[in-house]
């Protein structure tokens, strides 16, 4: 009878466990030979809205998908929250303006995926050059400016001095996301979709139902990721994320979900995202320009690529039901 591994000795002798180990001791080395420490509250700040986009990218890649216009997305999603913050609507209400904005982004791309059979990364490039369009004609080029401080001191809110508030509320998100992929019929169903979507029909599972709501799922998480994003500034400039897709790809195929669809695990997100962060800050403190940040993460996603694809038995997990490797 085959006995049933530890939690943790599984966990660290997984994809996710050996990227974590990577990831605490490159931690350990940038705090003690950069001033880290004195940074890590806009560290973990970063964290939560890398999270949240992570996630966002995570659900569409498991099906084989892909949304690259989730940079620019937030731009438009940071006007017209910002906009409705200095209205003086609440702050809840906006997130729900937020997530139903980001909700009908994705509506149109699946809609056009599903329905007329068009690539969605081809459909979300063109999401992409409608936004980058659409910018300038917002009023003011979409900038919302003078954003009462009362609502950034909000979205900059701290537990014990450096912990942000909405890095708690990114982590809840995972952890019921680590649920949700691994114990609903819906998340299992993801899993097949984007295992073998011909094999998913014949099983009785509706495709592109399951591809619409997937997508709508990512959007409404884009509209809580620009709210994480937006909701510490002062003002809003929607050019600001075009690009910012380049930060969520990384941490959904370095986290371990593979580009062909299929598998991979919400935890990885956040190893991922603490990877993503970390290489932010280390530019950053080392002076280095965007031009290495850029660099390091196309590095990286080459490295998870190939790892993905060739024989490393390291770097492939055991698949499991529910998509838990």
């Amino acid at each position: 009878m085959k006995t049933q591994k530890n939690p943790i000795t599984a966990f660290f002798t997984s994809r996710e466990g050996y990227l974590a180990i990577f990831v605490a001791i490159l931690f350990v080395v940038l705090y003690f030979t950069t001033n880290l420490s004195g940074s890590m509250y806009i560290f973990l700040r970063d964290l939560a809205y890398l999270i949240a986009g992570g996630l966002a990218l995570m659900m569409v890649i498991m099906l084989g998908e892909i949304d690259i216009s989730s940079g620019t997305v937030l731009g438009l999603i940071g006007f017209v929250t910002g906009t409705t913050l200095k209205m003086g609507i609440p702050i809840p209400a906006v997130l729900l303006i937020a997530v139903c904005v980001g909700m009908l982004n994705s509506a149109i791309i699946a809609f056009v995926t599903v329905r007329f059979r068009v690539p969605s990364m081809i459909v979300s490039l063109a999401m992409v050059k409608l936004h980058v369009g659409v910018f300038p004609l917002l009023p003011d080029a979409g900038w919302v400016s003078n954003i009462p401080s009362s609502i950034s001191d909000v979205g900059g809110a701290r537990l014990f001095g450096v912990f942000p508030v909405i890095l708690l509320f990114a982590l809840v998100l995972l952890i019921f996301f680590c649920w949700f992929m691994k114990y609903t019929r819906f998340g299992r169903k993801v899993y097949a979709v984007g295992g073998n979507k011909e094999s998913a029909k014949l099983a009785g599972i509706n495709a592109d139902k399951v591809t619409f709501l997937t997508f709508l799922t990512s959007g409404a998480l884009l509209g809580v990721t620009a709210m994480m994003y937006w909701l510490p500034k002062t003002q809003v400039i929607p050019s600001g994320t075009i690009g910012m897709e380049m930060y969520f790809l990384p941490i959904a195929v370095v986290g371990g979900v593979s580009i062909m669809g299929g598998t991979g695990r919400p935890i990885g997100i956040l190893v991922a995202g603490i990877l993503i962060a970390m290489l932010q800050r280390a530019c950053l403190l080392f002076g280095l320009g965007n031009q290495y940040v850029y660099l390091s993460y196309g590095l990286i996603v080459l490295i998870a690529v190939y790892a993905t694809v060739s024989d490393i038995k390291i770097f492939k997990g055991k698949k499991t039901v529910g998509g838990a490797s």
